[in-house]
């Protein structure tokens, strides 16, 4: 299900002309149009369905008629904030989309049964919208509260949408209390002890993310256990991360799809069989969430990246998908819009050199604010392909100072009959395109055609004759307003 405030080309005002609302529904794939008052509230909706229903009854066929004579008053709605499982109940009576309304009844949201997406606030994501950009800080803050601020106003200039930060609770998430513990590994040895240098605590992580809200970006964190996942509820967190170390984790992912927020999961470490385990897990607990395709080797490889496992992770899941990466540089969380990633992360540092292991996979802030710039423009770029391809305003200019067209090789004088060897193909392209060459060809002519004289589509279909109009009302030309005085 998807829960979208973008509600503009599915409704329309109770006075639209009905041919006008066919026109929107064509466009707007969805089969119906919401009608609305002038202040937005609902009034009824107008389906394939009541239109047909209309046409069987009318007596007189008007397609000017008002939308408020063909909707159906009884349309089926719900306030905001209903639970999902009791929307899905009227999707599987057969309703595609469900609007649903405030107190006074304006319409403010619509529910898809056969799209996926959710809301992070105000922020739609969604396949339809903009890539969601978070600025993973974590622990780059080096424990320094100072640093975390300067970070997250790093962030803010770099455009992203979110500054993302991790919250745990050392003695409940680790043995022995989160103390170095000689028995284990040097890697595990080493981890824990930049956790202990560099935490921030509780109440420090708070006022960094009360800092953020003030500068007008978005906190998330990431809850390494369930007691920090507690803080964070009280707290009032708007939506979680959870980190490739916790996908299998069934027991805090529950808790955090119980909290009703959505969430992004990273998919490092995991095998497929594992991925499609919590996928169907996420499913039976109706969350709303993201998988991330992530590698958690820092840094990765270029070779161990496999960008390309976006797709599949998408087939397999039909998840909405994005991408967490821990490779040098900006260029694959670029790419990966292309391929569909509708979440991108990327960790954020004023220094690679410095102690810890993220530093080193991080971008220096004008580097996130390049890769931001670049998966906007590449967004812009994707374009559509739902809808044939159209040439482009500076194409057409194009086209027709540098393409081709027909041209006559001589004067050719009324009635003679066009041969191939009157024509030649030249530029510019302000005539006859050269794929109509066939068509043209054995034509009559019907007017004087001088010698480099370029040949019509009048030519192959004929000529219009000119006709007196008569005009009962005044007319005029559309102009710019600054050559109104040229003219």
């Amino acid at each position: 299900m998807l829960l979208t405030k973008k509600i503009q080309q599915y409704i329309c005002f109770s006075e639209s002309n009905l041919i006008d609302v066919l026109k929107k529904i064509n466009e707007n794939k969805a089969r119906v149009i919401f009608v609305v008052s002038e202040h937005g509230k609902l009034l009824g909706s107008i389906s394939d369905g009541d239109v047909r229903r209309w046409l069987t009854e009318t007596k007189e066929l008007d397609l000017n008629v008002f939308a408020k004579t063909v909707m159906n008053e009884s349309v089926q709605k719900f306030n905001v904030g209903t639970d999902k499982a009791i929307i899905d109940k009227t999707f599987d009576n057969g309703v595609d989309c469900v609007p649903l309304i405030d107190d006074a009844g304006h319409l403010v949201q619509l529910a898809f049964q056969k799209k996926s997406g959710f809301f992070v606030k105000d922020r739609e994501i969604s396949e339809a919208s903009a890539s969601f950009i978070i600025a993973e800080i974590g622990n780059n803050h080096q424990g320094d509260i100072n640093l975390a601020k300067e970070l997250v106003d790093h962030a803010i200039s770099a455009g992203v949408d979110c500054v993302k930060f991790q919250m745990r609770n050392m003695k409940n998430l680790y043995k022995d209390s989160g103390k170095n513990d000689i028995s284990a590994d040097l890697g595990a040895q080493y981890t824990l002890d930049l956790l202990s240098k560099f935490q921030l605590s509780n109440d420090e992580l708070i006022e960094v993310f009360d800092y953020a809200k003030s500068k007008g970006i978005l906190p998330l964190c990431t809850p390494w256990d369930l007691e920090s996942l507690k803080t964070l509820e009280s707290y009032g967190m708007a939506a979680y991360k959870v980190a490739s170390a916790d996908f299998t984790n069934f027991e805090l992912l529950e808790a955090i799809a119980k909290t009703g927020k959505p969430f992004f999961c990273s998919t490092g470490m995991s095998s497929e069989t594992e991925i499609k385990e919590t996928v169907a897990f996420l499913g039976e607990l109706g969350a709303n969430f993201v998988l991330l395709h992530c590698n958690s080797t820092y840094p990765t490889p270029f070779k161990d990246v496999n960008l390309k496992y976006i797709t599949r992770l998408k087939e397999i899941t039909g998840a909405l998908v994005g991408y967490s990466g821990h490779e040098r540089g900006i260029c694959v969380p670029i790419a990966s819009i292309a391929l569909g990633a509708t979440v991108i992360e990327k960790h954020l540092t004023i220094d690679t050199t410095l102690e810890g292991t993220d530093h080193k996979v991080s971008l220096l802030p004008n580097e996130l604010k390049e890769m931001v710039k670049q998966i906007r423009q590449v967004e812009e770029g994707l374009g559509c392909d739902k809808t044939p391809r159209e040439i482009t305003q500076g194409e057409l200019m194009n086209r027709e100072n540098l393409a081709k067209s027909l041209v006559a090789i001589r004067h050719i004088k009324p009635g003679e009959i066009i041969t191939r060897d009157m024509v030649e193909i030249k530029s510019p392209g302000q005539g006859l395109q050269p794929n109509r060459l066939n068509d043209l060809i054995g034509k009559k002519v019907d007017r004087d055609i001088e010698r480099g004289g370029f040949f019509y589509m009048s030519d192959i279909l004929g000529q219009i004759k000119k006709r007196n109009y008569q005009f009962n009302r005044p007319f005029g030309v559309p102009v710019r307003y600054h050559d109104f005085r040229q003219i």
